[in-house]
């Protein structure tokens, strides 16, 4: 049965807005917000790019710049480093999976089939952003300090809103607590991702979704339909 949410719970699901980057840790010699954004947002398409191509290390800005459309000397407006278009990349992966599953969410009422949606929609985006995905687990350790802690708390973030549709749900697996739980449901969604090499390439999305959806979900005691 769903229980009332706590102070916490009411806490990580206001996380769950939609992803507010934390791109102020990057400064742009430019002063026009609205300018700095749609450049850096280039920035990253170009580098996502570069980077599945390159990897991050034998990528340069020359490189970025050349696929965006840049020059170095443009560039340099909006970002002081290649270190600085690498987070802006992870960045923007972390916000693509949580807003997609913000998106999905919105207006379900029922706990456990909210819970049960957010699920889904995590497996789904994992499909769509596959490569961005990868590029993240595998570059992100390149980030220094400061930028890494804000990924991280990014994530913890994400988690925490999960921790929270756990406990509105009043969904718990045996013996395994709601912050468990919800890095159980955040991370083996992540298979589709890491595992790609191994799934079957003749199965339906769809049904390796359903499968997937229903077997993190059991675990909590619920079906793919949120009953109990």
């Amino acid at each position: 049965m769903p229980v009332k949410p706590t102070n916490k719970t009411r806490a990580a699901t206001r996380s769950a807005g939609p992803h507010r980057s934390h791109r102020p840790l990057v400064r742009a010699a430019v002063k026009n917000p609205e300018l700095v954004r749609e450049r850096q947002h280039r920035l990253v398409r170009a580098a996502m790019s570069v980077f599945l191509k390159k990897g991050f290390h034998d990528a340069t800005v020359r490189d970025i710049g050349r696929k965006a459309g840049f020059t170095q000397g443009t560039i340099y407006n909006y970002v002081r480093s290649k270190d600085d278009i690498l987070y802006l990349v992870c960045d923007e992966v972390v916000g693509a999976y949580h807003d997609a599953v913000h998106r999905v969410i919105a207006g379900i009422e029922d706990p456990a089939r909210r819970l049960c949606a957010a699920v889904e929609a995590t497996i789904h985006v994992m499909y769509a952003h596959q490569d961005h995905i990868l590029l993240l687990y595998h570059e992100s350790h390149a980030l220094e300090g400061k930028a890494l802690r804000a990924i991280l708390t990014r994530v913890g973030e994400h988690i925490g809103f999960f921790e929270g549709l756990v406990d509105q749900a009043g969904a718990s697996a045996a013996g395994t607590g709601r912050r468990l739980a919800a890095n159980l449901l955040t991370f083996v969604p992540v298979m589709v991702v890491l595992r790609r090499w191994d799934l079957d390439p003749a199965a339906d999305r769809l049904t390796l979704v359903r499968q997937l959806t229903d077997f993190v979900l059991r675990g909590l005691g619920l079906n793919s339909r949120g009953a109990d």
